[in-house]
């Protein structure tokens, strides 16, 4: 098994080596970037990496390295792949729902198990960026989501990705996708759960990350004056940034922020200011719901 480890570190140390000198570049210039795209690993860190005295580990090294493949024109996971499996992980949080509502909890079981979706245990979500725009109708309009998933198990290729909502129904949306292709869908009759099953564009390997842009875009259908966007994550996550932006014609006359910070609390509301644009920030996030509803007095 020893022999092995060596074996794979020598393999990855030869294709790193090999890849800055066919750049041209200096490890200097490579600490540089990295760090000025917020992926900071020290030259000490580099220098161990190309002459295979150490090989990457943690979610941290990970996303460096896949950062490297772009910075030197490799094909995406030609460095990952050759790191060795047995990365430090982490603790892994089990899974929750955090909606509480039974009628949810339920849609959600049925429409997962309908798409033959994958496990929920094979991946987690290190960071979300969701920016959701509302038009001048004070209709959510689209919502794009920048999602850095991590694999946890030994080969991942299919992902799910899900709207839930207690309180709103959900109509099926179009997507734009990034880093992936769209397999399978379904909308509960509900209208509370809708699921999809998307194919990564390329495989990972345990440790193994990769950044994944969800667009979606709902039907043009008349709507309530009264609408949400949020977000909601069953493990905790690292990084969550949710943005509303409204439509400067459609500020709403009042909004709510809206946070369940487990499957065991109660939903908090809190009013907020309307104003055109609301940004929501938290670290090391969830299980929870975090978002925010609006609606017009008019």
């Amino acid at each position: 098994m020893a022999d092995k480890r060596v074996e794979t570190r020598s393999a990855f140390a030869e294709a790193f080596s090999g890849a800055i000198t066919a750049r041209g570049v200096s490890l200097s210039w490579l600490h540089r970037t990295l760090t000025e795209r917020a992926n900071p690993i020290s030259v000490a860190t580099l220098s161990y990496w190309r002459s295979g005295e150490r090989h990457p580990e943690g979610s941290r090294s990970l996303t460096a390295v896949e950062d490297i493949e772009r910075l030197l024109g490799l094909e995406p996971g030609s460095l990952l792949n050759l790191i060795c499996t047995r990365t430090r992980l982490g603790p892994l949080a089990p899974a929750q729902n955090p909606f509480t509502e039974t009628q949810v909890a339920e849609a959600a079981e049925e429409t997962l198990k309908l798409l033959d979706a994958p496990p929920i245990d094979v991946t987690r979500d290190l960071s979300a960026h969701v920016v959701s725009e509302v038009d001048e109708t004070g209709a959510l309009r689209s919502r794009r989501s920048q999602i850095l998933v991590q694999a946890v198990a030994p080969f991942v290729h299919e992902v799910t990705y899900s709207l839930m909502s207690a309180d709103v129904t959900i109509a099926q949306p179009e997507f734009t996708l990034r880093g992936a292709t769209l397999l399978r869908e379904h909308l509960h009759p509900s209208g509370h759960v809708y699921a999809c099953v998307l194919r990564l564009d390329t495989p990972l390997v345990v440790g193994g990350t990769t950044m994944l842009e969800v667009t979606a875009t709902p039907p043009r259908i008349p709507r309530p004056l009264e609408d949400e966007t949020g977000v909601f994550v069953m493990r905790p996550i690292r990084d969550l940034v949710v943005w509303t932006r409204f439509h400067r014609d459609a500020v709403p006359d009042w909004i709510d922020e809206i946070e369940r910070v487990s499957a065991t609390s109660d939903l908090v509301s809190r009013a907020v200011r309307p104003q055109e644009s609301v940004h929501q920030s938290r670290r090391d996030f969830g299980p929870g719901i975090l978002g925010i509803r609006w609606g017009f007095d008019r």
